[in-house]
């Protein structure tokens, strides 16, 4: 008996240490897909003391690993079950199965377009695969990856460069390749896209070209019509000719001339200003609108940001969103691009104002509402209204200066309009820092309005009396609408964007200033410097006087001399010049 119960006992021990060392095994298995290049990654604690088998069947698996990755061989493509056996010192210790599915399946190529533009490759490519991860674009010494679309800098004249293409799908299986060809010692002539060539107000087209090694910004474009030929710099000039087709010449780097008949579009006056938009809607609103016009390509919904004015929305429709900003201006945009002066700013407000009972305006941060009844409100020092503040004022206040004191706007100052006409004096500065600054139907007496980086002045049914004007500097955007300043200078330094519409003011002087548009406005005298332009429709002036490289382009309008000097130039189309003096400079009639 005791002969039969030892060898007995040595078996059950001998069973007990077996299930006891699989019971400390933890095996993580992840991956449900694997490939030839993809593995099943498998977690064994203490994995280099074990024996790893894998079975299909009574078939064992060939595999290569790398740390906890398992490349499996030699399978089809399809679902497969496997039995993994795990051995310690030639005993299982541990078995278990799992199910992928194996994909030997390489992606194809479906789609190629391949052409060189301006000295680059362009390499656009896609697949019908769903599992697609990536194209690898290779020739004799590089590697690129990309996605969609690629652009490869070439050198010319080196001969025959041949580069292969494969795609490659998210488990590592590669398509055969496509050999791409480019010969760099063949330059063909550019080639015109155009039907039509439109010419905007400003003289900018719509050309579009083509050219394998020339950069667009380096071929040499001409237009040539019945009554003349004009370069890319002299197209606004077409305004004066009454053709209504011509010939487009293209030269590129390598002397190979393209023409093409083609039909000439020009337009003759910037897009109306758009209307109907609310000057102020609540901040839980979003959305506004404004009054719906046919003769315009779409609308552009402009917003302020740190440099000025961006493009939030482009629409089609008659009203858009407004989910961030406080402040926004509606622009028509023609279909030559043009786009038309900015509308009135529809602000958004918080219903959170502080009302301002006392009769003083102190600095603050807060939002304020000054109601007329309570005014006269006195400015006195120096009263700075912060970045995050919006103070609106009731249309017919009184805001008055006392000593010589300052207005600094770093938010929102909004005068409103109504039936009454509010009134800002004292010989006292406003000053824009960085904020912005609307007044409507508003009478400034002995009051400097100073711009300082501001986003900004928008004046409207406005008047400046005695000792009043207008200082601008690295400003962003000024509108005058509607505006008089008889004895009002203007002086306008490093700034944007000036509008002046339907208004009168003495002086304006211009010192490199990006553009001033004006239309149906008087003006004594105009001076226009260094690298300034500027657009003059329907306008009367004295005497105007460019020089210093700036730029002009005066329409439908008189003058009575015109003094043009320092390699500056003016396109004059349907005006009345009665004196005209030219110093070294370009102007064409």
């Amino acid at each position: 008996m005791k002969k039969l119960l030892i060898p007995f006992l040595f078996l059950i021990l001998f069973i007990f240490i077996s299930c006891d060392q699989q019971s400390k095994i933890n095996i993580t298995i992840e991956g449900d897909i694997a490939s030839p290049s993809f593995p099943i990654k498998i977690q064994i604690p203490q994995s280099l003391d074990y024996e790893v088998k894998f079975f299909e069947g009574e078939n064992e698996i060939k595999y290569e690993k790398n740390g906890s990755e398992y490349y499996f061989k030699d399978l089809k493509e399809g679902k497969h079950t496997l039995r993994m056996e795990i051995y310690k010192n030639k005993n299982k210790v541990s078995e278990r199965t799992f199910t992928f599915y194996y994909d030997t399946t390489a992606p194809e190529i479906g789609f190629l377009n391949v052409y060189l533009k301006s000295g680059e490759l362009n390499v656009t490519a896609a697949s019908p695969a769903t599992d697609l991860s990536r194209f690898i674009l290779k020739d004799a010494s590089n590697t690129y990856n990309f996605n969609i679309n690629i652009k490869i800098p070439l050198k010319k004249d080196i001969g025959t460069k041949n580069f292969e293409l494969y795609a490659v799908d998210k488990y590592g299986n590669i398509s055969k390749e496509k050999i791409i060809t480019i010969n760099t010692d063949e330059d063909k002539p550019p080639k015109i896209l155009n039907d039509t060539l439109k010419i905007s107000v400003f003289g900018d087209t719509n050309i579009k070209l083509f050219d394998d090694w020339t950069k667009d910004e380096d071929l040499k474009v001409f237009l040539k019509t019945k009554d003349g030929i004009y370069s890319t710099y002299t197209m606004s000039e077409i305004l004066d000719d009454t053709t209504d087709d011509g010939t487009l010449l293209v030269i590129d780097n390598g002397n190979n001339i393209t023409t093409k008949k083609i039909k000439i579009e020009v337009e003759y006056s910037i897009p109306s200003m758009p209307s109907g938009n609310p000057k102020l809607i609540d901040y839980s609103v979003d959305t506004f609108g404004w009054d719906y016009e046919t003769d315009i390509e779409s609308y552009i919904v402009e917003t302020p940001y740190e440099y000025g004015w961006k493009k939030e929305v482009e629409t089609k429709a008659a009203y858009a969103r407004l989910e961030k900003a406080n402040v926004a201006m509606i622009r028509k945009k023609s279909k030559f691009g043009t786009l038309s002066f900015p509308s009135q700013p529809t602000i958004r407000f918080s219903g959170t104002f502080v009302h301002l009972v006392r009769n003083i305006l102190e600095s603050s941060n807060e939002n304020l509402y000054l109601p007329q009844i309570n005014s006269e409100f006195l400015i006195g020092g120096e009263t700075v209204l912060g970045k995050d503040s919006v103070v609106m004022v009731e249309s017919g206040s009184i805001l008055k200066f006392v000593s010589n004191s300052k207005l600094v706007i770093k938010g929102v100052f909004f005068i409103m309009p109504g039936p009454g006409k509010s009134l800002i004096n004292g010989n006292g500065e406003i000053i824009v820092d960085g904020g912005i600054f609307i007044a409507s139907k508003t009478i400034f007496d002995k009051v400097k309005i100073i711009g300082k980086n501001a986003k900004l002045i928008y004046l409207e049914d406005s008047e400046f009396l005695e000792n009043s004007d207008l200082i601008s500097s690295n400003d962003f955007r000024i509108c005058l609408y509607n505006t008089i300043g008889y004895k009002t200078q203007i002086n306008l330094f490093n700034s944007e964007e000036i509008f002046i519409k339907e208004s009168t003011f003495k002086n304006i002087v211009m010192n490199n200033v990006n553009m001033l548009e004006s239309i149906k406005s008087v003006f004594a005298n105009v001076e226009i410097e260094n690298l300034s332009k500027a657009y003059i429709d329907n306008s009367s002036i004295n005497t105007m006087i460019q020089k210093n490289f700036s730029w002009s382009k005066i329409v439908n309008s008189n003058i009575n001399d015109l003094n043009v000097e320092n390699y500056s130039r003016s396109v004059i189309d349907n005006s009345k010049i009665l004196n005209i003096i030219n110093k070294g400079s370009t102007v064409i009639k």
